[in-house]
């Protein structure tokens, strides 16, 4: 998770003592770790002497390293001064969306991405951040519709059309996630998620091509189980029995979990 979203520049601390410098700085350092932010921003919060505006940078870099840190509680709390101070900054939305996502208080979380929206229409981060919660609720429908405006706004931003091919797929439109996959691996050939996925959207359809995508994936990342599991499921579909066993067993090596799985193990003599 990026911790440090607004830049506090150090021109605007030189008048600051030496010690609330060295705080306001390491509050808006990218390379600092979480627990490093957190703690520089409550110093610099506690050091005051500062303006509204770096105020709240330092709640909105604040909430988002307590994100990161599990401390749901504490980030909405900053993300709420941060909206006190500034209500027209979509980060603080953000990320006090997703703190109360993670403390599942959906009714809340909602209301916080649709304040964003209201803000930032035009941004793909926005539009990003809403498709993904969406598709996380199961709401694969408008998750949907986000990935696409955001589509519409960078034709070339690969997590949108990566996520919205698992809506479609979602929403058993196979032939448009088909699309996405194949747009997608145009631009990075080496994605494995996409080979993946995409054969997910072949199965059944064009099997053959689903089978050297699934072994695509497994090329590219051969300690993932799922692209051997669901391989071994479609070869077995397919009566090819000894080749969906030796993909089942190499699923199993892998750790893959499924009690389906455990039991044909199981069966075949462990």
């Amino acid at each position: 998770m990026k911790y440090v979203v607004v830049s506090l520049a150090t021109a605007a601390v030189l008048w600051l003592q030496p010690a609330q410098a060295q705080s306001i700085a390491v509050c808006g350092d990218s390379s600092a770790s979480a627990g490093e932010v957190a703690h520089h921003c409550k110093l610099t919060l506690r050091n005051g002497g500062l303006s509204q505006q770096q105020i709240v940078g330092v709640y909105i870099n604040l909430g988002y390293a307590e994100l990161a840190l599990g401390q749901t509680g504490q980030a909405v709390e900053s993300f709420s001064e941060a909206v006190r101070y500034d209500s027209r900054r979509v980060e603080a939305y953000i990320g006090r969306a997703n703190a109360y996502e993670d403390r599942r208080a959906f009714d809340l979380a909602d209301r916080d991405w649709q304040s964003a929206l209201g803000l930032a229409s035009g941004s793909v981060d926005v539009r990003l951040g809403r498709g993904a919660y969406f598709l996380r609720q199961g709401k694969d429908a408008l998750a949907l519709e986000e990935f696409t405006a955001a589509l519409r706004i960078d034709p070339d931003e690969a997590d949108a059309r990566y996520n919205r091919g698992l809506a479609w797929l979602s929403l058993s439109r196979f032939e448009e996630a088909d699309r996405d996959f194949t747009r997608l691996l145009r631009d990075y050939p080496d994605d494995a998620g996409a080979y993946f996925n995409r054969a997910r959207s072949r199965d059944g359809r064009n099997d053959r091509a689903a089978l050297a995508d699934f072994a695509k994936a497994s090329e590219l990342s051969p300690e993932w189980s799922s692209p051997w599991f669901f391989a071994g499921q479609m070869l077995d579909r397919l009566g090819r029995e000894a080749e969906a066993n030796r993909k089942f067993r190499r699923a199993f090596e892998l750790g893959h979990q499924d009690p389906w799985l455990l039991q044909r193990i199981q069966n075949l003599g462990g």
